[in-house]
């Protein structure tokens, strides 16, 4: 089996210009905000194509052959496919007027476009006059506002550990951690309680209420100090937060070694480290060692919560 690639080889490669992505992802992005489906095609269609003065060029899928001999059959194409090219003449700026039926292309970019129950491909030159003014439109656009993006804030629960083990913690120890736990995703949208999946990165909603289903609020007499891991911030969409339901599972990007995390004690940080992974277990390792009782370390308050009554427990 050969595994060498010829230096000659190389020029028959496809090259992609930055221009000509740059001119497709933004006819894409204008595209898609009139409600369709548009895709970037590297590959050319055979068959002829509706010609325009601009050099625009575009074929109906599904209308069978274009013949510029059979004028009839290229109206009532056009008749057909109408809904379409009306949207994609708004969305783009453009007459849609056919002045030929050519074969073959220039330099341009191709896009499969859905909507109205029909679909066309339409090749846009690469150095069409409006190319600039469709970047800077698309550039404009306003995303939609599933899209935006949400800053969310993961706590986990930690172990529980006996009072004099968690005040002798210092660099170089390990905290272990389960593969699982109860863990509260937070944004400006609220708060949810559910469970982290170390090795998955996925946080499912849990179906009961939205308070921690742990063991880390119990009595005194246990002497056992109740660790919260706080995990970086992540990005996800309005849509995924808005779409998340009890039982179902919202990706937050792998956890990975060596991502910077905080231990906190009723919502205070005890400890400064980072994450390990062991097999198909994580732990903490601890780095800096800060002092519980540091007035810069901003208290973490649960949902609906007194601050003055959130030092009883840990809280995300």
């Amino acid at each position: 089996m050969a595994t060498a690639l010829r230096f000659e080889a190389l020029g028959s490669l496809r090259r992609i210009d930055p221009d000509a992505a740059a001119l497709g992802a933004a006819a894409a992005a204008l595209i898609a905000a009139r409600g369709l489906d548009a895709e970037i095609l590297h590959t050319i269609a055979p068959g002829a194509w509706f010609g325009c003065t601009d050099h625009v060029c575009f074929q109906l899928r599904d209308s069978g052959p274009l013949d510029d001999a059979r004028i009839g059959d290229a109206v009532r194409m056009l008749d057909r496919g109408e809904p379409l090219l009306e949207r994609l003449e708004h969305g783009l700026g453009l007459d849609l007027e056919p002045s030929e039926i050519r074969e073959g292309l220039g330099d341009a970019v191709i896009l499969l476009v859905r909507g109205e129950g029909l679909a066309a491909e339409i090749a846009l030159p690469v150095d069409h006059p409006a190319a600039a003014r469709w970047r800077a439109e698309a550039d404009a656009l306003t995303p939609a506002p599933g899209a935006m993006p949400v800053l969310v804030h993961l706590l986990a629960d930690g172990p529980r550990l006996p009072m004099a083990e968690a005040g002798a913690l210092e660099a170089g120890d390990l905290v272990l951690l389960s593969a699982r736990t109860t863990a509260i995703l937070a944004s400006e949208a609220g708060r949810v309680a559910g469970l982290l999946d170390f090795l998955s990165g996925d946080f499912t909603l849990q179906t009961q209420g939205t308070t921690m289903a742990d063991e880390g609020t119990g009595p005194a007499r246990d002497f056992a100090v109740p660790l919260t891991i706080r995990l970086p911030d992540r990005m996800t969409s309005a849509a995924s937060l808005a779409d998340l339901r009890p039982g179902t599972a919202l990706p937050l990007g792998p956890l990975t070694d060596g991502m910077p995390v905080e231990l906190l004690v009723a919502g205070r940080t005890l400890a400064r480290g980072e994450l390990v992974q062991l097999g198909d277990r994580f732990a903490v390792l601890i780095e800096e060692r800060s002092g519980i009782d540091d007035s810069a370390a901003a208290p973490v308050e649960a949902a609906g919560q007194d601050p003055a009554a959130g030092e009883s427990e840990v809280r995300a």
